[in-house]
C-alpha cells in the first residue's frame, strides 16, 4: 500500500469514526428532545385538567334550578297535585318580555305562591348575538346568583325595572352588581356572597345552558325561537288570549 492509499484510508477512518459520534450526538439529542416534548405535553395535560377542574369546582346551580337544568322554578314544591306547568320564556333585553312582566308578572307568581300552577321561569340570552352585547346572560347570571341568598323573584323584576329604553344598551355591571341589589334588599353577608358569585360568573355554565335547552325546545313546539313565550303542559299558549290578569287562571286550565 503506498503513502498516499495509507493517508487515504486513515482519513477515511476518520471520517467515518467522526460521522458515528455525529451520529450519537444527534440520536441523544433527539431522545432527550422527545423527552422534554412529553414532559411538556404532560405539563400541559396537567395544568388544563386543573384549570377545568377548578373551573367546574366554581360552578354553581342555583337552589331553586329545576332538575333538569332547564328553569329556575318560583315557589318550588307547592303547586297542588295536577297543578298545569307554566314556563315562561323570556330575555331580559326584551321589551315585550317586559311589558309581560308588568302585565301578568305578579298575577303568575300569586298562582305560583298558591299552588294553582307550577311556574318556571327560563332565562334566555340569544339576544346578545342580535344585539352585539352580553347583557342578558350578565343579567341572567346576577338573577341566578340572587336565588342564591333568597332574592330571584325581587331581583328579576328590579331588572325589568331597570331594562333600559334603548334596546341595545344593556345592564352595567354597576346596575346589576351594586344598585339592583341595594334595591331588593341584599345587604352584609348575603350581599358579599352575591357580589362573590356574580364576579366569578358562577352561575353561567348554568345560564347559558338554560338558554341553549330553550332554544331546543322553542323549535321544537313553535318551529321559531321568540320571547316572550308562555307554554302550559308544554304547549304553546298564544300571547293574544291573554287579557284581564284576573282570568290568567281560567285561560290556563283552558289550555291546559
Amino acid at each position: 500500500m503506498t503513502q498516499n492509499n495509507r493517508e487515504r484510508l486513515r482519513q477515511a477512518q476518520a471520517d467515518a469514526a467522526k460521522q458515528q459520534r455525529l451520529n450519537r450526538i444527534i440520536g441523544v439529542g433527539a431522545a432527550i428532545l422527545v423527552v422534554v416534548l412529553i414532559a411538556v405535553f404532560i405539563g400541559v395535560l396537567v395544568q388544563n385538567q386543573s384549570h377545568q377542574a377548578a373551573s367546574n369546582s366554581s360552578a354553581v346551580t342555583p337552589p331553586n334550578a329545576t332538575s333538569d337544568g332547564k328553569a329556575v322554578a318560583i315557589s318550588p314544591g307547592v303547586a297542588k297535585q295536577g297543578a298545569p306547568l307554566v314556563e315562561l320564556f323570556f330575555d331580559y333585553q326584551c321589551p315585550y318580555c317586559k311589558l309581560l312582566e308588568t302585565t301578568y308578572g305578579s298575577s303568575f307568581t300569586s298562582l305560583a305562591a298558591s299552588g294553582d300552577i307550577e311556574l318556571h321561569y327560563r332565562t334566555m340570552s340569544f339576544l346578545d348575538a342580535s344585539l352585539g352585547n352580553d347583557a342578558s346572560v350578565r343579567a341572567g347570571i346576577a338573577a341566578t346568583c340572587a336565588d342564591e341568598v333568597g332574592k330571584y323573584s325581587a331581583f328579576h323584576n328590579e331588572i325589568y325595572a331597570e331594562q333600559p329604553e334603548t334596546e341595545g344598551e344593556g345592564y352595567t355591571d354597576d346596575a346589576l352588581r351594586d344598585s339592583i341589589p341595594a334595591k331588593v334588599g341584599i345587604t352584609g353577608d348575603d350581599l358579599t356572597t352575591f357580589q362573590s358569585c356574580y364576579d366569578k360568573q358562577a352561575t353561567k355554565t348554568f345560564v347559558t345552558t338554560m338558554g341553549d335547552l330553550g332554544v331546543q325546545d322553542l323549535q321544537a313546539v313553535t318551529k321559531q325561537v321568540s320571547t316572550p313565550t308562555v307554554f302550559v303542559n308544554g304547549k304553546n299558549l298564544s300571547l293574544n288570549d291573554l287579557g284581564d290578569p284576573s282570568g290568567l287562571l281560567d285561560l290556563i286550565k283552558q289550555n291546559a
